[in-house]
């Protein structure tokens, strides 16, 4: 008789069901990290378009011992969005039918610009802050940051949970999204540019990679869209007058691919 297996020797990431309780009904369970839930509620209803403001809120509160999260809101979620997403995987994104509402948005209009020598920095310094990733790997990272730095950086098993939680941050912080850069260790798919959307965040980085449908919202709606950001050969996407050239054009010549219009798919 074989001996029964144990992981416990392996330092291993946490994955747990949390229950989102909105109005006393479920509204999703989350597979996520469980920490940092109170932002990662917040986020979620901010970046779906149930919420426009913090004060929207009446009460929110968490138990760790039971894995829930209790939340009252002035406004109530539809009948046929409570249960719409039932469970979200660790590495499953939002319900496309709230994808239609989004994409009624007007294109996110910034004023916003940094250097691609700064998104480059940003991103080791988040690779740095990654205390968790270091420890276990599997785990994903997000973070916000303007040209100063980065200002609040969490991690999670699911790339949605953890932009989720650096966005509930944001609004709980008063953060002005519109002046503000988001970076992700994850694909950068059509869900996590509909985040952008809805939070006017203009700059979207990532170590990864994003999908033709992500690229297509991301020039319509006005989002640039950077890829591959640690590697030597960065692709700046989509709205690359926001990414400034003049480090470029000198310094990173040969490694930074510029990508715009119909050649977003073809040439990159």
């Amino acid at each position: 008789m074989s001996a029964k297996f144990s992981f416990k020797e392996y330092n291993v990431c946490q994955e747990e069901p949390v229950d989102f309780i909105v109005n006393g009904r479920k509204l999703v369970t989350f597979m996520c990290t469980p920490e940092n839930l109170k932002e990662l509620a917040v986020g979620y209803l901010y970046n779906r378009g149930w919420i426009k403001e913090l004060k929207e809120i009446v009460d929110l509160g968490v138990s760790y011992e039971i894995r829930k999260i209790f939340a009252t809101t002035l406004s109530l979620p539809t009948h046929e969005e409570y249960g719409l997403s039932g469970v979200l995987t660790s590495g499953c994104g939002s319900a496309t039918v709230l994808s239609d509402r989004l994409m009624s948005q007007e294109a996110v209009d910034s004023s916003l610009k940094t250097s691609l020598n700064h998104l480059k920095s940003l991103a080791m310094a988040m690779a740095r802050g990654a205390e968790k990733y270091h420890e276990t790997g599997g785990i994903h990272c997000a973070a916000l940051a303007n040209n100063n730095g980065i200002f609040i950086l969490r991690e999670d098993v699911g790339r949605h949970n953890a932009v989720d939680k650096v966005v509930g941050y944001g609004v709980m912080a008063g953060i002005d999204f519109n002046k503000t850069i988001a970076l992700t260790t994850g694909r950068i798919s059509s869900d996590m540019i509909l985040k952008a959307v809805a939070c006017g965040l203009p700059i979207v980085a990532t170590r990864s990679v994003p999908t033709g449908m992500a690229l297509d919202i991301a020039e319509r709606l006005g989002i640039t869209v950077v890829g591959r950001i640690s590697s030597q050969r960065p692709i700046v996407y989509t709205h690359s007058t926001r990414v400034l050239s003049n480090e470029a054009a000198t310094s990173l010549s040969k490694e930074v691919t510029i990508c715009s219009g119909d050649w977003v798919l073809q040439n990159c």
